[in-house]
Formats: structure tokens, sequence, C-alpha cells
């Protein structure tokens, strides 16, 4: 048996070395393998002079804290002590009147007891209201003077700003149809749903370790049960329509002899707020037959270009041209969710499936026994089979919560916006996908984009280019951890009122009419992608957490990963392997995902840094985004355009780094006091497996028609290998929809 294994260890290396020869690769990994050594050597040289910073760093924290402690107190102290005076004065005032009164009362022969009964009284219920008057004032002291610090969010969050009730009951009283109840990320735009959403933001921030209690939602026995009615057996069963739709109606198509259902807790309908991607992702849901070419015109509303990103100089010494970096055919297609969900649902019930709408999962529960193998789930009044549960509920979803058992968030977006007329026609004809008009402020940076919106209402017959429109949306977003010290999105939605006028070079909000307020908050996990948990239950999309960490594409993340696990679901249910290892191979590990997380941390503000001495600059972030699109546009579309898509590659991650290194070597420390000597090795390790992916990448190809065709194999491993292969080619960032096209209609 161990010479079997030598021999097939053997074949496989020479099999990788022909494949790695053929395609010339070596030359490209020795020179990325240079470059490895070259930038560890670097980083290892500022690590020593880092850490001793990073430890005066946090002393001197400590230090300022303790001071801002003694000053709050001081002040408390002295608030206090004015207080207490104020009282007194207060009481020597009564006691006066209380004599004066009780002097005359004794001249004129008035009865003395009960006047001086109710004078007493009085006194007393003066005194307790002003003992109330004074707690009232207190706190109306401590929250002034720390309101730079830690403001309290029971205060932050039950008040609404007049300009926020201003412009939503405008909107209200415009509304007369439309869609508020769409379920989603952006699904619902009215004040309580802002009221709640915050909420919600306020328990994560406020928790410790754990964002809430998590029951038991998904459960496993092992027993004898009843058989349900063969109409209710299902192959799948996607839960969450929004975006499930989409896989459904791959998973439906009549090749794939698949009986499908989708479970959606509302109507399964799009929102009213357009989503943004390229024509090119979309088409993908062409080549898989779930839209023709028709539905398609249909289902894009209209295309603009260019795609501007730009980063304030708060020198002025850079024109506003100068700072701009122009693109195109980045997320330049506006898609209405309505139309896209309403064509995916229509292929997807013509070819069988069926939907189960208004309908709450109530929970699964997983039978082991061999003979009733199956996961059910309860619906209310009824309960429906599965062999295989797919949760595309979003990161809210009760069997992701269960999962990661309540993990509080590694990193939140918070993003709040408007859609709104009343634009210039004539300059909305491009977008802005990352753009900034400030520096840091608060311990957060803000960062927007904006897209011309509504397109469709004059657009021209089979066409969707140069289309015009009054209607922009826009976005305005901050990279934050989960501390209780961050504020609510209310807040943060005030700071939006006031600085959008100057983003879009507006006088003021008066200017033009809004239609829609947008608000949101989207975790991430660095544990991601959430791999299986449970047998025959698997993660997609938001819930399993494979959204980038930058862009938190939701779309564009579900159309990416669409052909790749839809193919992985059907062969593993031929060849019935729908186990927790089993499935976790199709969310496998992914460095280009975990490598984007330094990012991320670099474009956010840590809680405490403003007070820390050796804290970057307030222009720090502008100043590395600036240098940082400049290396990657002089370097070409090539580097610029992947990482615009959220796609991060080996080679063109090198070359951007080694060409920030050699031309701005000055500003590296910078970037390394910014980011932290642990993370920027945690990140280190991601980026060598990055290169190491990259090297493989050729084998997966020849390998993936190999796993399919050899009879040396079981067909578990044949899955398994097939997986790995995939995980390969996306965690390196080298997938194409192209590529998964073509290996399906060969897998078919």
């Amino acid at each position: 048996m161990r010479i079997n294994i030598g021999r097939r260890s053997k074949s496989l290396l020479a099999f990788v070395l022909l494949t790695l020869l053929e395609r010339g690769d070596f030359l490209v990994f020795f020179r990325s393998s240079f470059f490895l050594c070259f930038f560890s050597l670097l980083v290892s040289g500022f690590f020593a002079s880092v850490l001793s910073q990073n430890t005066t760093t946090q002393r001197q924290r400590k230090k300022c804290e303790k001071k801002q402690k003694i000053h709050q107190n001081k002040i408390i102290s002295s608030s206090r002590s004015l207080l207490r005076a104020k009282f007194r004065r207060e009481e020597e005032m009564t006691t006066f009147l209380l004599r004066s009164a009780l002097n005359n009362a004794v001249s004129s022969g008035a009865p003395t007891i009960s006047s001086s009964s109710s004078s007493f009284s009085s006194s007393s219920s003066k005194k307790q209201s002003l003992s109330k008057l004074g707690r009232k004032s207190r706190r109306k002291i401590f929250v002034s003077k720390n309101d730079d610090a830690n403001v309290n969010d029971d205060d932050e969050e039950e008040i609404l700003s007049e300009t926020t009730k201003r412009i939503a009951e405008q909107i209200a009283s415009r509304r007369t149809t439309g869609n508020e109840k769409a379920f989603g990320a952006g699904g619902q735009t009215t004040v309580d749903s802002l009221k709640r959403v915050d909420g919600i933001w306020k328990r994560i921030k406020s928790s410790e370790g754990k964002t809430r209690s998590v029951r038991e939602f998904v459960k496993t026995i092992r027993t004898t049960v009843e058989e349900v009615e063969e109409g209710k057996k299902f192959d799948v069963v996607v839960c969450g329509g929004t975006l499930g739709i989409l896989l459904a109606a791959t998973l439906q198509q009549k090749e794939n002899n698949l009986k499908v259902g989708v479970i959606e807790r509302g109507k399964l309908q799009g929102r009213e707020q357009e989503w943004n991607v390229t024509r090119k992702e979309l088409s993908v849901l062409c080549a898989l037959n779930v839209l023709t070419e028709e539905d398609l015109d249909e289902v894009i509303c209209g295309e603009f270009n260019p795609i501007k990103c730009g980063f304030y100089d708060s020198t002025g010494k850079r024109r506003q041209e100068e700072n701009e970096i122009v693109t195109e055919n980045v997320l330049n297609c506006g898609v209405s969710p309505t139309r896209l969900i309403e064509k995916c649902r229509e292929n997807f019930e013509l070819n069988g499936g069926v939907v189960f709408e208004e309908t709450s999962l109530n929970g699964v529960t997983i039978n082991e026994e061999e003979k009733h193998e199956c996961a059910r789930l309860d619906i209310g009044s009824e309960t429906i089979e599965a062999r295989l549960v797919v949760d595309a509920m979003g990161f809210g979803s009760p069997i992701t919560l269960q999962a990661r058992n309540g993990e509080k968030p590694d990193g939140v977006c918070v993003v709040v916006g408007t859609c709104a007329e009343g634009f210039d026609e004539a300059k909305n004809v491009s977008a802005d996908l990352i753009y900034t008009c400030t520096d840091i402020s608060e311990e957060r940076q803000y960062f927007w984009e904006a897209f011309p919106a509504e397109l469709d209402k004059k657009k021209k017959k089979n066409s969707h280019k140069n289309n015009t429109s009054n209607v922009r949306t826009t976005y305005m977003f901050s990279y934050l951890d989960a501390k209780p010290e961050r504020p609510s999105i209310a807040r943060i939605l005030d700071d939006y009122w006031n600085l959008m006028p100057k983003y879009q070079n507006l006088n003021s909000l008066d200017d033009v009419e809004f239609k829609r307020i947008l608000f949101g908050y989207f975790p991430t996990y660095r544990n991601s992608p959430l791999k299986a948990q449970f047998d025959r239950v698997l993660q997609i999309g938001d819930a399993s957490g494979m959204q980038s960490p930058l862009s938190f594409g939701g779309l564009a993340c579900m159309l990416r990963h669409l052909p790749r696990i839809s193919l992985a679901l059907t062969e593993a249910l031929e060849a019935d392997i729908v186990d927790k290892k089993a499935l976790g191979t199709i969310n496998a590990y992914q460095p280009a995902l975990s490598a984007a997380w330094l990012f991320q941390r670099c474009m956010s503000v840590q809680v405490g840094s403003s007070s820390s001495p050796f804290s970057s600059s307030k222009t720090f972030i502008n100043d590395l985004m600036r240098i940082n699109f400049g290396v990657m546009q002089n370097l070409g579309d090539d580097v610029l355009k992947p990482f615009l898509q959220d796609v991060i590659r080996f080679k063109p991650l090198s070359r951007t780094l080694l060409s920030m290194t050699k031309n701005n070597i000055a500003f590296v420390p910078s970037i390394l006091l910014q980011a932290g000597v642990e993370p920027i090795a945690d990140w280190f390790r991601h980026f060598v497996a990055l290169g190491v992916y990259d090297f493989l990448e050729p084998v997966v190809e020849p390998g993936m028609t190999w796993a399919k065709n050899t009879n040396a194999l079981s067909p578990r491993s044949k899955f398994f290998l097939r997986r790995y292969l995939e995980a390969i080619e996306y965690g390196a960032g080298n997938d194409s929809v192209d590529k998964e096209i073509q290996r399906r209609s060969r897998s078919s």
C-alpha cells in the first residue's frame, strides 16, 4: 500500500512540474520569491523599531487616558461644587421665605400649625424638585464634557436630528407607491427601520465577545420519523430568496435533474434602490441559462462611464483633476433588483422550482438515522424535507449566528446615503467609485461613492449608452470596529447631511429632492469564508462572509462565485456527499480574501488613536490612498482594474508594493505604525500563501479535467480534489467567468 501511495505522489509531483514547465511560470515564481525575501527583510527591519515605538505608544496612551480621567474628574467635581453651592443658595432663600411667612402668620394671628405644615410640605417638594433638577443638570454636564470621548449611546440613539426627521417626512409625504418591505441589505428605508437598525448596532457595540444569546436553530438527532409527502421533499432548499433565487434558478436547470425550493420570509421581490455591477459580471446568468440576452437588457437600467477615484488634499497644492484616477467599466451598470429577481423567479418556477413566500423558517433538524437521513425544515404549519439546506439569509442568519456562536464581528462598514433628484443632467454622467472630501475627524475617515440612477426612464430603445438622468445615488461609508465608543448610525447620518453638499458641489440640501434615505451596517469576520458547521447545511454569500471586507458587494460576490458553488453542489448531490467536512471544502480558505484585511485596517482609525502622541496625521489615509492608487495607475489597468473589482492577485499586488517601497520609502514606517505589528505579521503569511496559490494555479485546469475523468480515485476523493483545485484558483484571484463556463460544459 505504501508503494502505491509513493508512486501516486511521484506521478502527481511530476505532473505538477511538467505543467509548470510547459506554462513557463518558474521564472515568474523565482522573481516573486526574490520579492518576498526582499519585502520580508524590509518588514523585519522595521519590526524592531516599530515594536519599541508600539510599547512606548501604549505607555503614552495610558498616561494620556489617566490625564483625561483626572481632568474629567476635576470637571465633574467642580460641576458638583457649583451645583451644591446653587442648592445651598436655593435652600437659604427657601428658609428665608419660610421664616418670613411664619412671622407674618404669627403677627396676623392666623393658625400656625396648618400654615407651617403646608409651608414645610411646599419646602420639601421644592427641595425634591431642585434635587431632580440638579441630577438632570449634572447629567447634561457629563454628556457635554465627554462628547469627544465616551458618549453614552442611550443619548445618541434615541434622538434623531431635525434634519433627518424633516427629510424623512418629506419623502413619506411624496411617496404614493413603492416597495418598503423588501428584505435584505438596503431594503428598508423608513425612520422606524433606522431606529431598529441602530438598536441592533448598539447591541453589537455594547456586547463583550458575543453579540447576542444564540439559540439552537440547527439540531441534530438520530431517530425514526414519519415520512413527509412526496411533494414536500426536495434535493435542495435555499433559505433567503433575495440573492438566493440566483443560485436556486441555476440549480433548477433541467440538465441538473434536481428539485429545488426557496423559503422567503417576506414577498420574494427586490428593493427599489438599484444595484451596481458590470455587464460582464451580470452576463454570467445568461451563460448559466437563467437569463436571456433580452432579459439582461431589460434588467439593466443603464450604463455610464467614466468611473472616478479621488482623494482630498487639504494642502491645496494639487487641483482636483490631479487627484483623480479615471477608469471605465467598473460597477458601471445600474441594475433593477425588482426586475432581476422577477426574471430569475420566472425561470426558476418555469423549470419546476417551488417558492415558499411570506414563510418564516423556525428551525432545521438534521436526522442522522440511516434510513431517514435528511434535513427537516420547520416552516410553521408544515414541515418540508431536503437533502441539502443552503443558507442565503445574510449576516443576520440564525444559522450563521449559531455557527459563529454569536461572535462579535472583527470589522464593520457603516453606510448611509440617499437617492435624490435635481442634479444637473449634463454632469450626472459619471460615477465615483471611492472618493474623500475630508481628512480624518473624530477617529473616523469618511469615504464616498455616487452613481447615476434611473437612467431607464429616458432610455432609448435597445440602447443603454448615452442615457441621462437628474437622479443620483450617493453613499457615505466608514470602516470601523465594533467598540462601544463608535457613534450611532443616526449620528453618522447627521454627518452625511453636513458633508453631502460639499461632496456634490451643492449650495445646500434644498438644491435636490430626496427620494430615499439609505442606511445599514455590514459586519465582517477574519474567520471567513465560514466553513460548514453542520451536515447538510452550507452558508453562501453574506452568510458565509465570502464578500470583500472593503466593498461588501453582495451581488458582485454572488455572481463571481455562482458558477463554482452551483457546480460543487450539483456534484455533491450526485455523489451524495453532504457531510460538513465535504461541504467545508466549498468555502475553503482564500488568501486573497484574507489579505484584504490589512487594507481595511489601514483605511480605518482605531479608537483612542487621536490621543496617542505617535498617532498618524489626520491626512494619513488620504495620503496613503493617493500614493497607492497613483502607483497602480502608473502600472496599468492590469494592476488597477482587479483591485477596483475586489480581486487581489499576487503579481499585481507585488508590483504595487515594490513600486511603493521604491518610490515612497519614507512613507513605509507610517504604514507600519498605522496598521500595527501583529496585523502586518498576520497579513504577511496570507501574502506568502497568495504567492504559493498563484504559483500552483497553472495546475488547476488540467487537474480538474484529470480528477473528473480518472478511475483511480473514489467519487469522494474526486470531489475533494476538485474543490481543492478550485480553492487554489479562487484563492489566488485568478478565476474568471469564461473558465467556469467552459468547465461546466466539459463536466456536463
